[in-house]
């Protein structure tokens, strides 16, 4: 069919453009092109990533969009509007714009007015899962009065995405809400799981969770959930303050999400530290001793 969509760009080629750029070239979307920041340190993962799937890859943004029918943004929280007014300036009339990042409400509808001004078509995804393992099929909200249309363009990707509202915003606020409770509780499992292990009792208490929580295996679950903190943190750290004014702009006072954004950030500190090795050990336990050492380590080098 001649509306298909034939040719897409990636504004940040992190984890989730890698792995939505795999499943495109996968059912035949060959015209894609990328731009990250990273792609200027010749030994990041992102433009070794880029390479290894053999999209093309973009100077700039501006080179990226060219004549682009598609562009999603996929950087990091605190780039959101700095990529929106990138593509307000370097955008094709009509093109799709797909803002997948995790942001407040209030920050969705500046970049939409951005974008929208400048002749593009703006559309939210609230990404509801993480990308990896399902990829395309990711559950994903969508806002914004050009969803359908998208939708209908992209009928053949088989997306496990749905239109969820007209109004800017209305999306990402059910993305913010429930990231709330995803990132708080891998900044409680860190807390938790160290403090434990100081005390000689991981395994008691992560039994006593499974009696109060039934269907969870706990020390596999507590690892999953330190380890994409020690991977993800400084990401975390920066969609948890979109978290916080998301709180803020409702009238409440985000005090527990605060703390989740200086442990998401003290977790990234450790996992910048130990290197990517301290996320992928073999089970909970020898994770809890290599986080351990090295915090003592550190704490006798600063006495």
């Amino acid at each position: 069919m001649s509306d298909r969509i034939k040719s897409l760009a990636f504004i940040g080629f992190g984890e989730a453009g890698r792995i939505l750029c795999r499943d495109l070239l996968t059912i035949g979307l060959n015209d894609i092109r990328a731009y990250d920041i990273a792609f200027s340190d010749a030994k990041s993962a992102q433009l070794r990533d880029a390479r290894s799937a053999g999209i093309t890859i973009a100077a700039s943004t501006q080179d990226a969009v060219a004549g682009a029918e598609v562009a999603i943004s996929a950087v990091t929280a605190g780039a959101d509007l700095d990529v929106a007014r990138e593509l307000a300036r370097t955008i094709d009339r009509d093109t799709f714009v797909i803002d997948i990042n995790s942001v407040a409400p209030g920050t969705k509808a500046v970049a939409a007015e951005l974008i929208d001004a400048a002749g593009g078509r703006y559309i939210e995804a609230a990404v509801m899962a993480p990308i990896p393992p399902k990829g395309l099929r990711t559950p994903i909200l969508l806002g914004g009065k050009h969803a359908a249309a998208f939708l209908a363009r992209t009928s053949t990707w088989k997306l496990d995405a749905r239109p969820f509202s007209d109004r800017i915003g209305a999306a990402s606020s059910v993305k913010m809400c429930r990231s709330i409770m995803v990132k708080g509780v891998e900044a409680l499992a860190l807390e938790c799981a160290l403090s434990a292990h100081r005390y000689g009792v991981v395994d008691e208490v992560l039994g006593s969770l499974s009696n109060i929580f039934p269907g969870q295996e706990w020390q596999q679950r507590v690892r999953y959930l330190i380890s994409r903190a020690l991977v993800h943190g400084k990401r975390r750290a920066e969609e948890m303050r979109e978290v916080a004014k998301t709180i803020e702009d409702a009238g409440l006072e985000p005090t527990m999400t605060r703390s989740t954004v200086a442990v998401q950030e003290w977790a990234d500190g450790l996992g910048r530290a130990l290197g990517p090795e301290s996320a992928d050990g073999p089970d909970l336990a020898h994770m809890l001793r290599e986080l351990d050492e090295f915090l003592r380590g550190a704490r006798d080098a600063a006495q």
